[in-house]
């Protein structure tokens, strides 16, 4: 028992050390330095191995395009995600667009959604238009996808893009 004990704390205090360390060596850098050290990312380099995902502006591999209409997840660094709708043109009269950004986390039961957020966008708007953000929270087993549906209320069935970081 007192053996197990003794594990126990200096796992306690190894883990301590560890995230002390990582603290110090975040705070040792000056914000130029930071913002100079923030890799640029291409959809090449996210599939690499050991890439980051704290991504600024839109995620590697998130997108789906579909004729006229794309959505894509776009993240704040490693704070926010949102799902973005570019609506080119529409061939079909009046009929509202709606995109969507969802978040999930894998717990017990598997994936679950835990944030959603969702525009309207009315016909005729076309351009582009962003979700309200959800979070990112670092070494979460979580995931993230934009959709995008039509109708004048909440769509029941989305066209969805891949799931990512």
């Amino acid at each position: 028992m007192v053996f197990m004990v003794r594990s126990y704390l200096m796992a306690v205090r190894l883990l301590a050390a560890m995230v002390l360390a990582l603290g110090v060596g975040a705070v040792a850098l000056s914000p130029a330095a930071q913002a100079a050290a923030q890799p640029q990312v291409s959809d090449q380099a996210a599939s690499a191995p050991g890439a980051a995902a704290c991504y600024e502006g839109r995620i590697p591999n998130s997108s789906r395009w579909d004729g006229v209409i794309s959505v894509h997840v776009h993240g704040s660094a490693c704070t926010t995600r949102w799902a973005q709708l570019v609506w080119d043109d529409n061939n079909n009269c009046c009929v509202p667009l709606w995109v969507k950004v969802e978040r999930q986390v894998n717990g017990s039961y598997g994936w679950l959604p835990t944030h959603t957020k969702t525009k309207k966008v009315l016909f005729g708007a076309f351009g582009t238009h962003n979700t309200g953000t959800v979070p990112w929270v670092q070494y979460s087993n979580q995931r993230f996808r934009a959709c995008w549906g039509t109708g004048s209320s909440e769509p029941s069935t989305w066209v969805c893009g891949p799931f990512v970081n």
